[in-house]
């Protein structure tokens, strides 16, 4: 019944990295639906009109760089909080299956040592391991 449930959140999970994933490159990030960045313009300063020309272009230019930085910043934000909500999840389905496995270990514990007798003597169980996050209160371990 637990699997149907991870089902559908990682199909979320998976249609939230697609809708918004740059790429991850070489240890690079980079946006990939704002195109390319605009091309640096050129200063002509060969003369007056050469010079006017290249600050119409860089005028332009730089209404083009901006438009490029919000769509790349957007992007990153994004991508940073599906990254954040898929890593916190995860880490809650591994704690969730540590305490549920640890739960069943305690019981199960409980019951040999209820079965045994007691004229055995000094039987010893081992102790179970703790949640994995050291009691970080769920907070993301990366």
């Amino acid at each position: 019944m637990s699997r149907i449930i991870y089902i559908p959140v990682s199909v979320v999970l998976i249609t939230a990295f697609a809708a918004n994933a740059g790429t991850f490159e070489k240890g690079g990030w980079s946006a990939s639906g704002c195109g390319s960045m605009p091309e640096t313009p050129v200063v002509d300063s060969s003369s007056v009109d050469a010079f006017n020309r290249s600050v119409g272009k860089i005028n332009e230019w730089q209404k083009q760089i901006q438009t490029y930085h919000d769509c790349m910043i957007k992007e990153a934000n994004a991508d940073n909080a599906a990254i954040n909500k898929s890593a916190t999840a995860e880490q809650a389905r591994i704690n969730e299956a540590v305490e549920k496995v640890n739960k069943e270990a305690a019981a199960g514990k409980q019951k040999v040592e209820q079965a045994s007798s007691p004229s055995s003597s000094g039987s010893s169980f081992p102790s179970l391991v703790p949640s994995p996050g050291g009691g970080m209160g769920g907070q993301p371990g990366y």
